[in-house]
């Protein structure tokens, strides 16, 4: 099923398994209108669900064959904190990660759901996302399920933040013209100002987008930054930057694709992280049509939609 991918290198996270929660699909409460994955409706419940044991089996061979990964990173084909099992998962987790960190990736919707946040208690680190804290910005940026109140969103991350002992994250990903007004900026600093974070990370569109829009550049995300900085926020602006070094990372095809059908990939990141025969590999499957190249900000990225994987993965099984 999938359920492994990666490892992905973060610039912010460092080395880091992946472990979706919903390998077959997108199933998310929210339908951003810059998310990596394709475009869906939303959804206020997983319709198919993982059984927890093939969950934990999945991470025992995932880290028995990368074993020098720096974390486990929880998330989802659409949002993990709409697996109805997180709790018992996180807790038998616990008996076979070791060491490893455990990091949840979330939009932070269902932290006010007393069962969810007894679940997101229990990792090492948490970021959850905040696009907009006007239900005008909101319901253009996020798209939410109607069942999402964006009030009970903004309390559940209050009161959430309060209560985590781990290290918490926040991120804001800013689309020009949607959550980029300077009254939105500082209402957004101001709610976050009170907050244990640990850093907060803004960025903007850099991998192809679900919908047609516009980025910001980084000379605007500095400015931004600054309105932060002013809330003594520990903020910060990504900047890529070409890593000079080989990667030894051995990919089959299917692990390829899965890969790129939830998070694109830079050719930065590919270089410096995947093997030649890797890289060899990927290139057959651009040649082939599995996987798509874009150019986002001057960057080239490799892509493949969970979709067309799901065919392709098929095909190649059944020997077509």
């Amino acid at each position: 099923m999938d359920i492994i991918f990666g490892p992905v290198r973060s610039r912010r996270f460092g080395e880091s398994l992946g472990v979706d929660l919903s390998p077959k699909l997108k199933q998310c409460n929210y339908d951003c209108v810059y998310c990596e994955l394709e475009g869906k409706k939303a959804q206020n419940a997983m319709q198919e669900v993982l059984n927890v044991d093939a969950v934990l089996e999945a991470i025992k061979q995932g880290l028995e064959k990368f074993p020098n990964v720096d974390s486990l990173t929880i998330t989802a084909n659409g949002e993990p904190t709409l697996y109805p099992h997180l709790y018992e998962l996180m807790l038998r987790l616990e008996d076979i990660k070791g060491e490893k960190k455990t990091l949840l990736l979330t939009n932070g919707a269902l932290l006010w759901d007393v069962c969810v946040a007894r679940a997101c208690l229990l990792f090492d680190k948490v970021k959850f996302s905040l696009d907009a804290v006007s239900q005008r910005v909101f319901k253009k940026i996020d798209r939410a399920h109607k069942n999402v109140d964006l009030t009970q969103v903004l309390k559940g991350i209050y009161q959430f933040s309060a209560d985590f002992q781990g290290e918490l994250y926040a991120e804001i990903l800013f689309v020009k013209g949607i959550n980029d007004a300077p009254q939105e900026i500082q209402e957004m600093a101001r709610f976050l100002a009170p907050m244990p974070l640990k850093r907060l990370d803004i960025s903007t569109i850099d991998r192809p987008p679900a919908y047609k829009v516009e980025s910001l550049s980084i000379q605007e995300l500095e400015s931004i930054g600054k309105v932060f900085l002013r809330y003594q926020i520990p903020v910060s602006v990504p900047k890529r930057t070409q890593i000079n070094v080989q990667g030894n990372l051995e990919l089959n095809a299917e692990e390829i694709l899965k890969t790129l059908s939830l998070r694109p990939m830079s050719e930065g990141d590919v270089n410096t992280l995947w093997s030649v025969q890797s890289r060899e590999i990927l290139e057959l499957l651009l040649k082939e049509g599995s996987v798509k190249q874009k150019c986002i900000n001057g960057v080239n990225f490799y892509s493949c939609l969970s979709a067309s994987m799901g065919f392709n993965l098929e095909a190649r099984r059944a020997g077509r």
